[in-house]
């Protein structure tokens, strides 16, 4: 049965949540606030020479005067609040006026944070089911009135392609590409990475490939497109869904193997880009990629201390 939303005249503290849902408000409520106190931790504050001669021990050149630990605080902010790089110095300045320690400027910080390399650490554990997509982020942040006035070519987006694990709606495995790239061939490659930690695969028609459908098997859950054939041609195992489907329907199917599960990589995106934002500021296309390459592994950080239940 479907849930029924609370209505006005119901608690203040409540009409807006779900009747029957077994959400603990009051535990979220507390992890929303304390993952970003875990994620902009200070502390490097407490130990600031030691971590400088660390990070140039070995180093060929001018020292750093500022420990990488600090830069990684400013790409949190950055990449959580979209800060332009001059008023990461500004910032910069700010701790130095209260603290004492060294300040940056924003070409270093611009540099530095360009060094900082992306990952999403391995999950071990039993395989999972998983789900795949992609999103667009957009690459200006001007406004549509002007181009469509004069006509102007509009700027296009930078296409996100993720795994995600269903288990936790985290990413397991991304790729970043331009908008030109079609989701299967992008998939494909990408899933190949990730194979023995995924127990089934979900993902809507785009990702119809006789590839994908080999990779995985009876344990691959996507609909076929409506000129799909029921011969085998390369793929059993998509004639088989394809012959399932027409001797009853695409909705029966996809009750009986749960394909709802597929919506929690929607849910992933709408989280990333709420929080993180989806307006891209940098320029080139290996900056595009890095920049929004911080956003998925400081989002997943913030994933890992919500606590939803």
């Amino acid at each position: 049965m479907t849930p029924k939303p609370i209505t006005a005249a119901g608690n203040r503290s409540t009409r807006r949540y779900w009747i029957g849902s077994d959400r603990r408000y009051d535990r979220y409520n507390r992890s929303l606030v304390n993952r970003i106190e875990d994620l902009m931790d200070p502390s490097f504050l407490m130990n600031w020479r030691d971590l400088v001669a660390d990070n140039n021990r070995g180093k060929r050149g001018h020292p750093y005067k500022t420990p990488n630990a600090f830069i990684t605080f400013l790409a949190k902010l950055r990449a959580l609040y979209n800060v332009p790089f001059r008023s990461l110095e500004g910032i910069a300045r700010i701790f130095a006026r209260i603290t004492g320690i060294t300040t940056v400027c924003y070409t270093s910080i611009f540099r530095r944070i360009r060094k900082i390399k992306p990952a999403i650490p391995d999950s071990q554990g039993k395989p999972v089911d998983c789900a795949i997509d992609s999103t667009g982020f957009k690459i200006t942040i001007r406004g549509d009135y002007l181009g469509s006035k004069w006509k102007k070519p509009r700027k296009g987006w930078s296409k996100l392609h993720a795994v995600i694990s269903i288990n936790d709606v985290s990413a397991m495995s991304f790729s970043i590409t331009d908008e030109h790239v079609h989701d299967a061939k992008a998939g494909k490659e990408m899933l190949k990475s990730v194979k023995e930690r995924i127990k089934r695969i979900f993902a809507d028609k785009g990702y119809d490939s006789k590839a994908i459908y080999n990779t995985f098997g009876e344990n691959t859950i996507i609909p076929p497109r409506k000129n799909a054939s029921s011969k085998s041609r390369g793929s059993p195992s998509r004639a088989k869904i394809v012959r399932q489907i027409r001797k009853t329907s695409e909705k029966e199917w996809k009750e009986s193997v749960d394909y709802g599960k597929r919506w929690n990589v929607e849910i992933y995106f709408s989280g990333l880009k709420r929080t993180m934002g989806e307006v891209i500021k940098a320029v080139r296309p290996d900056y595009i990629a890095h920049e929004i390459a911080l956003k998925v592994q400081y989002y997943n950080m913030l994933r890992e201390v919500t606590h939803a239940y």
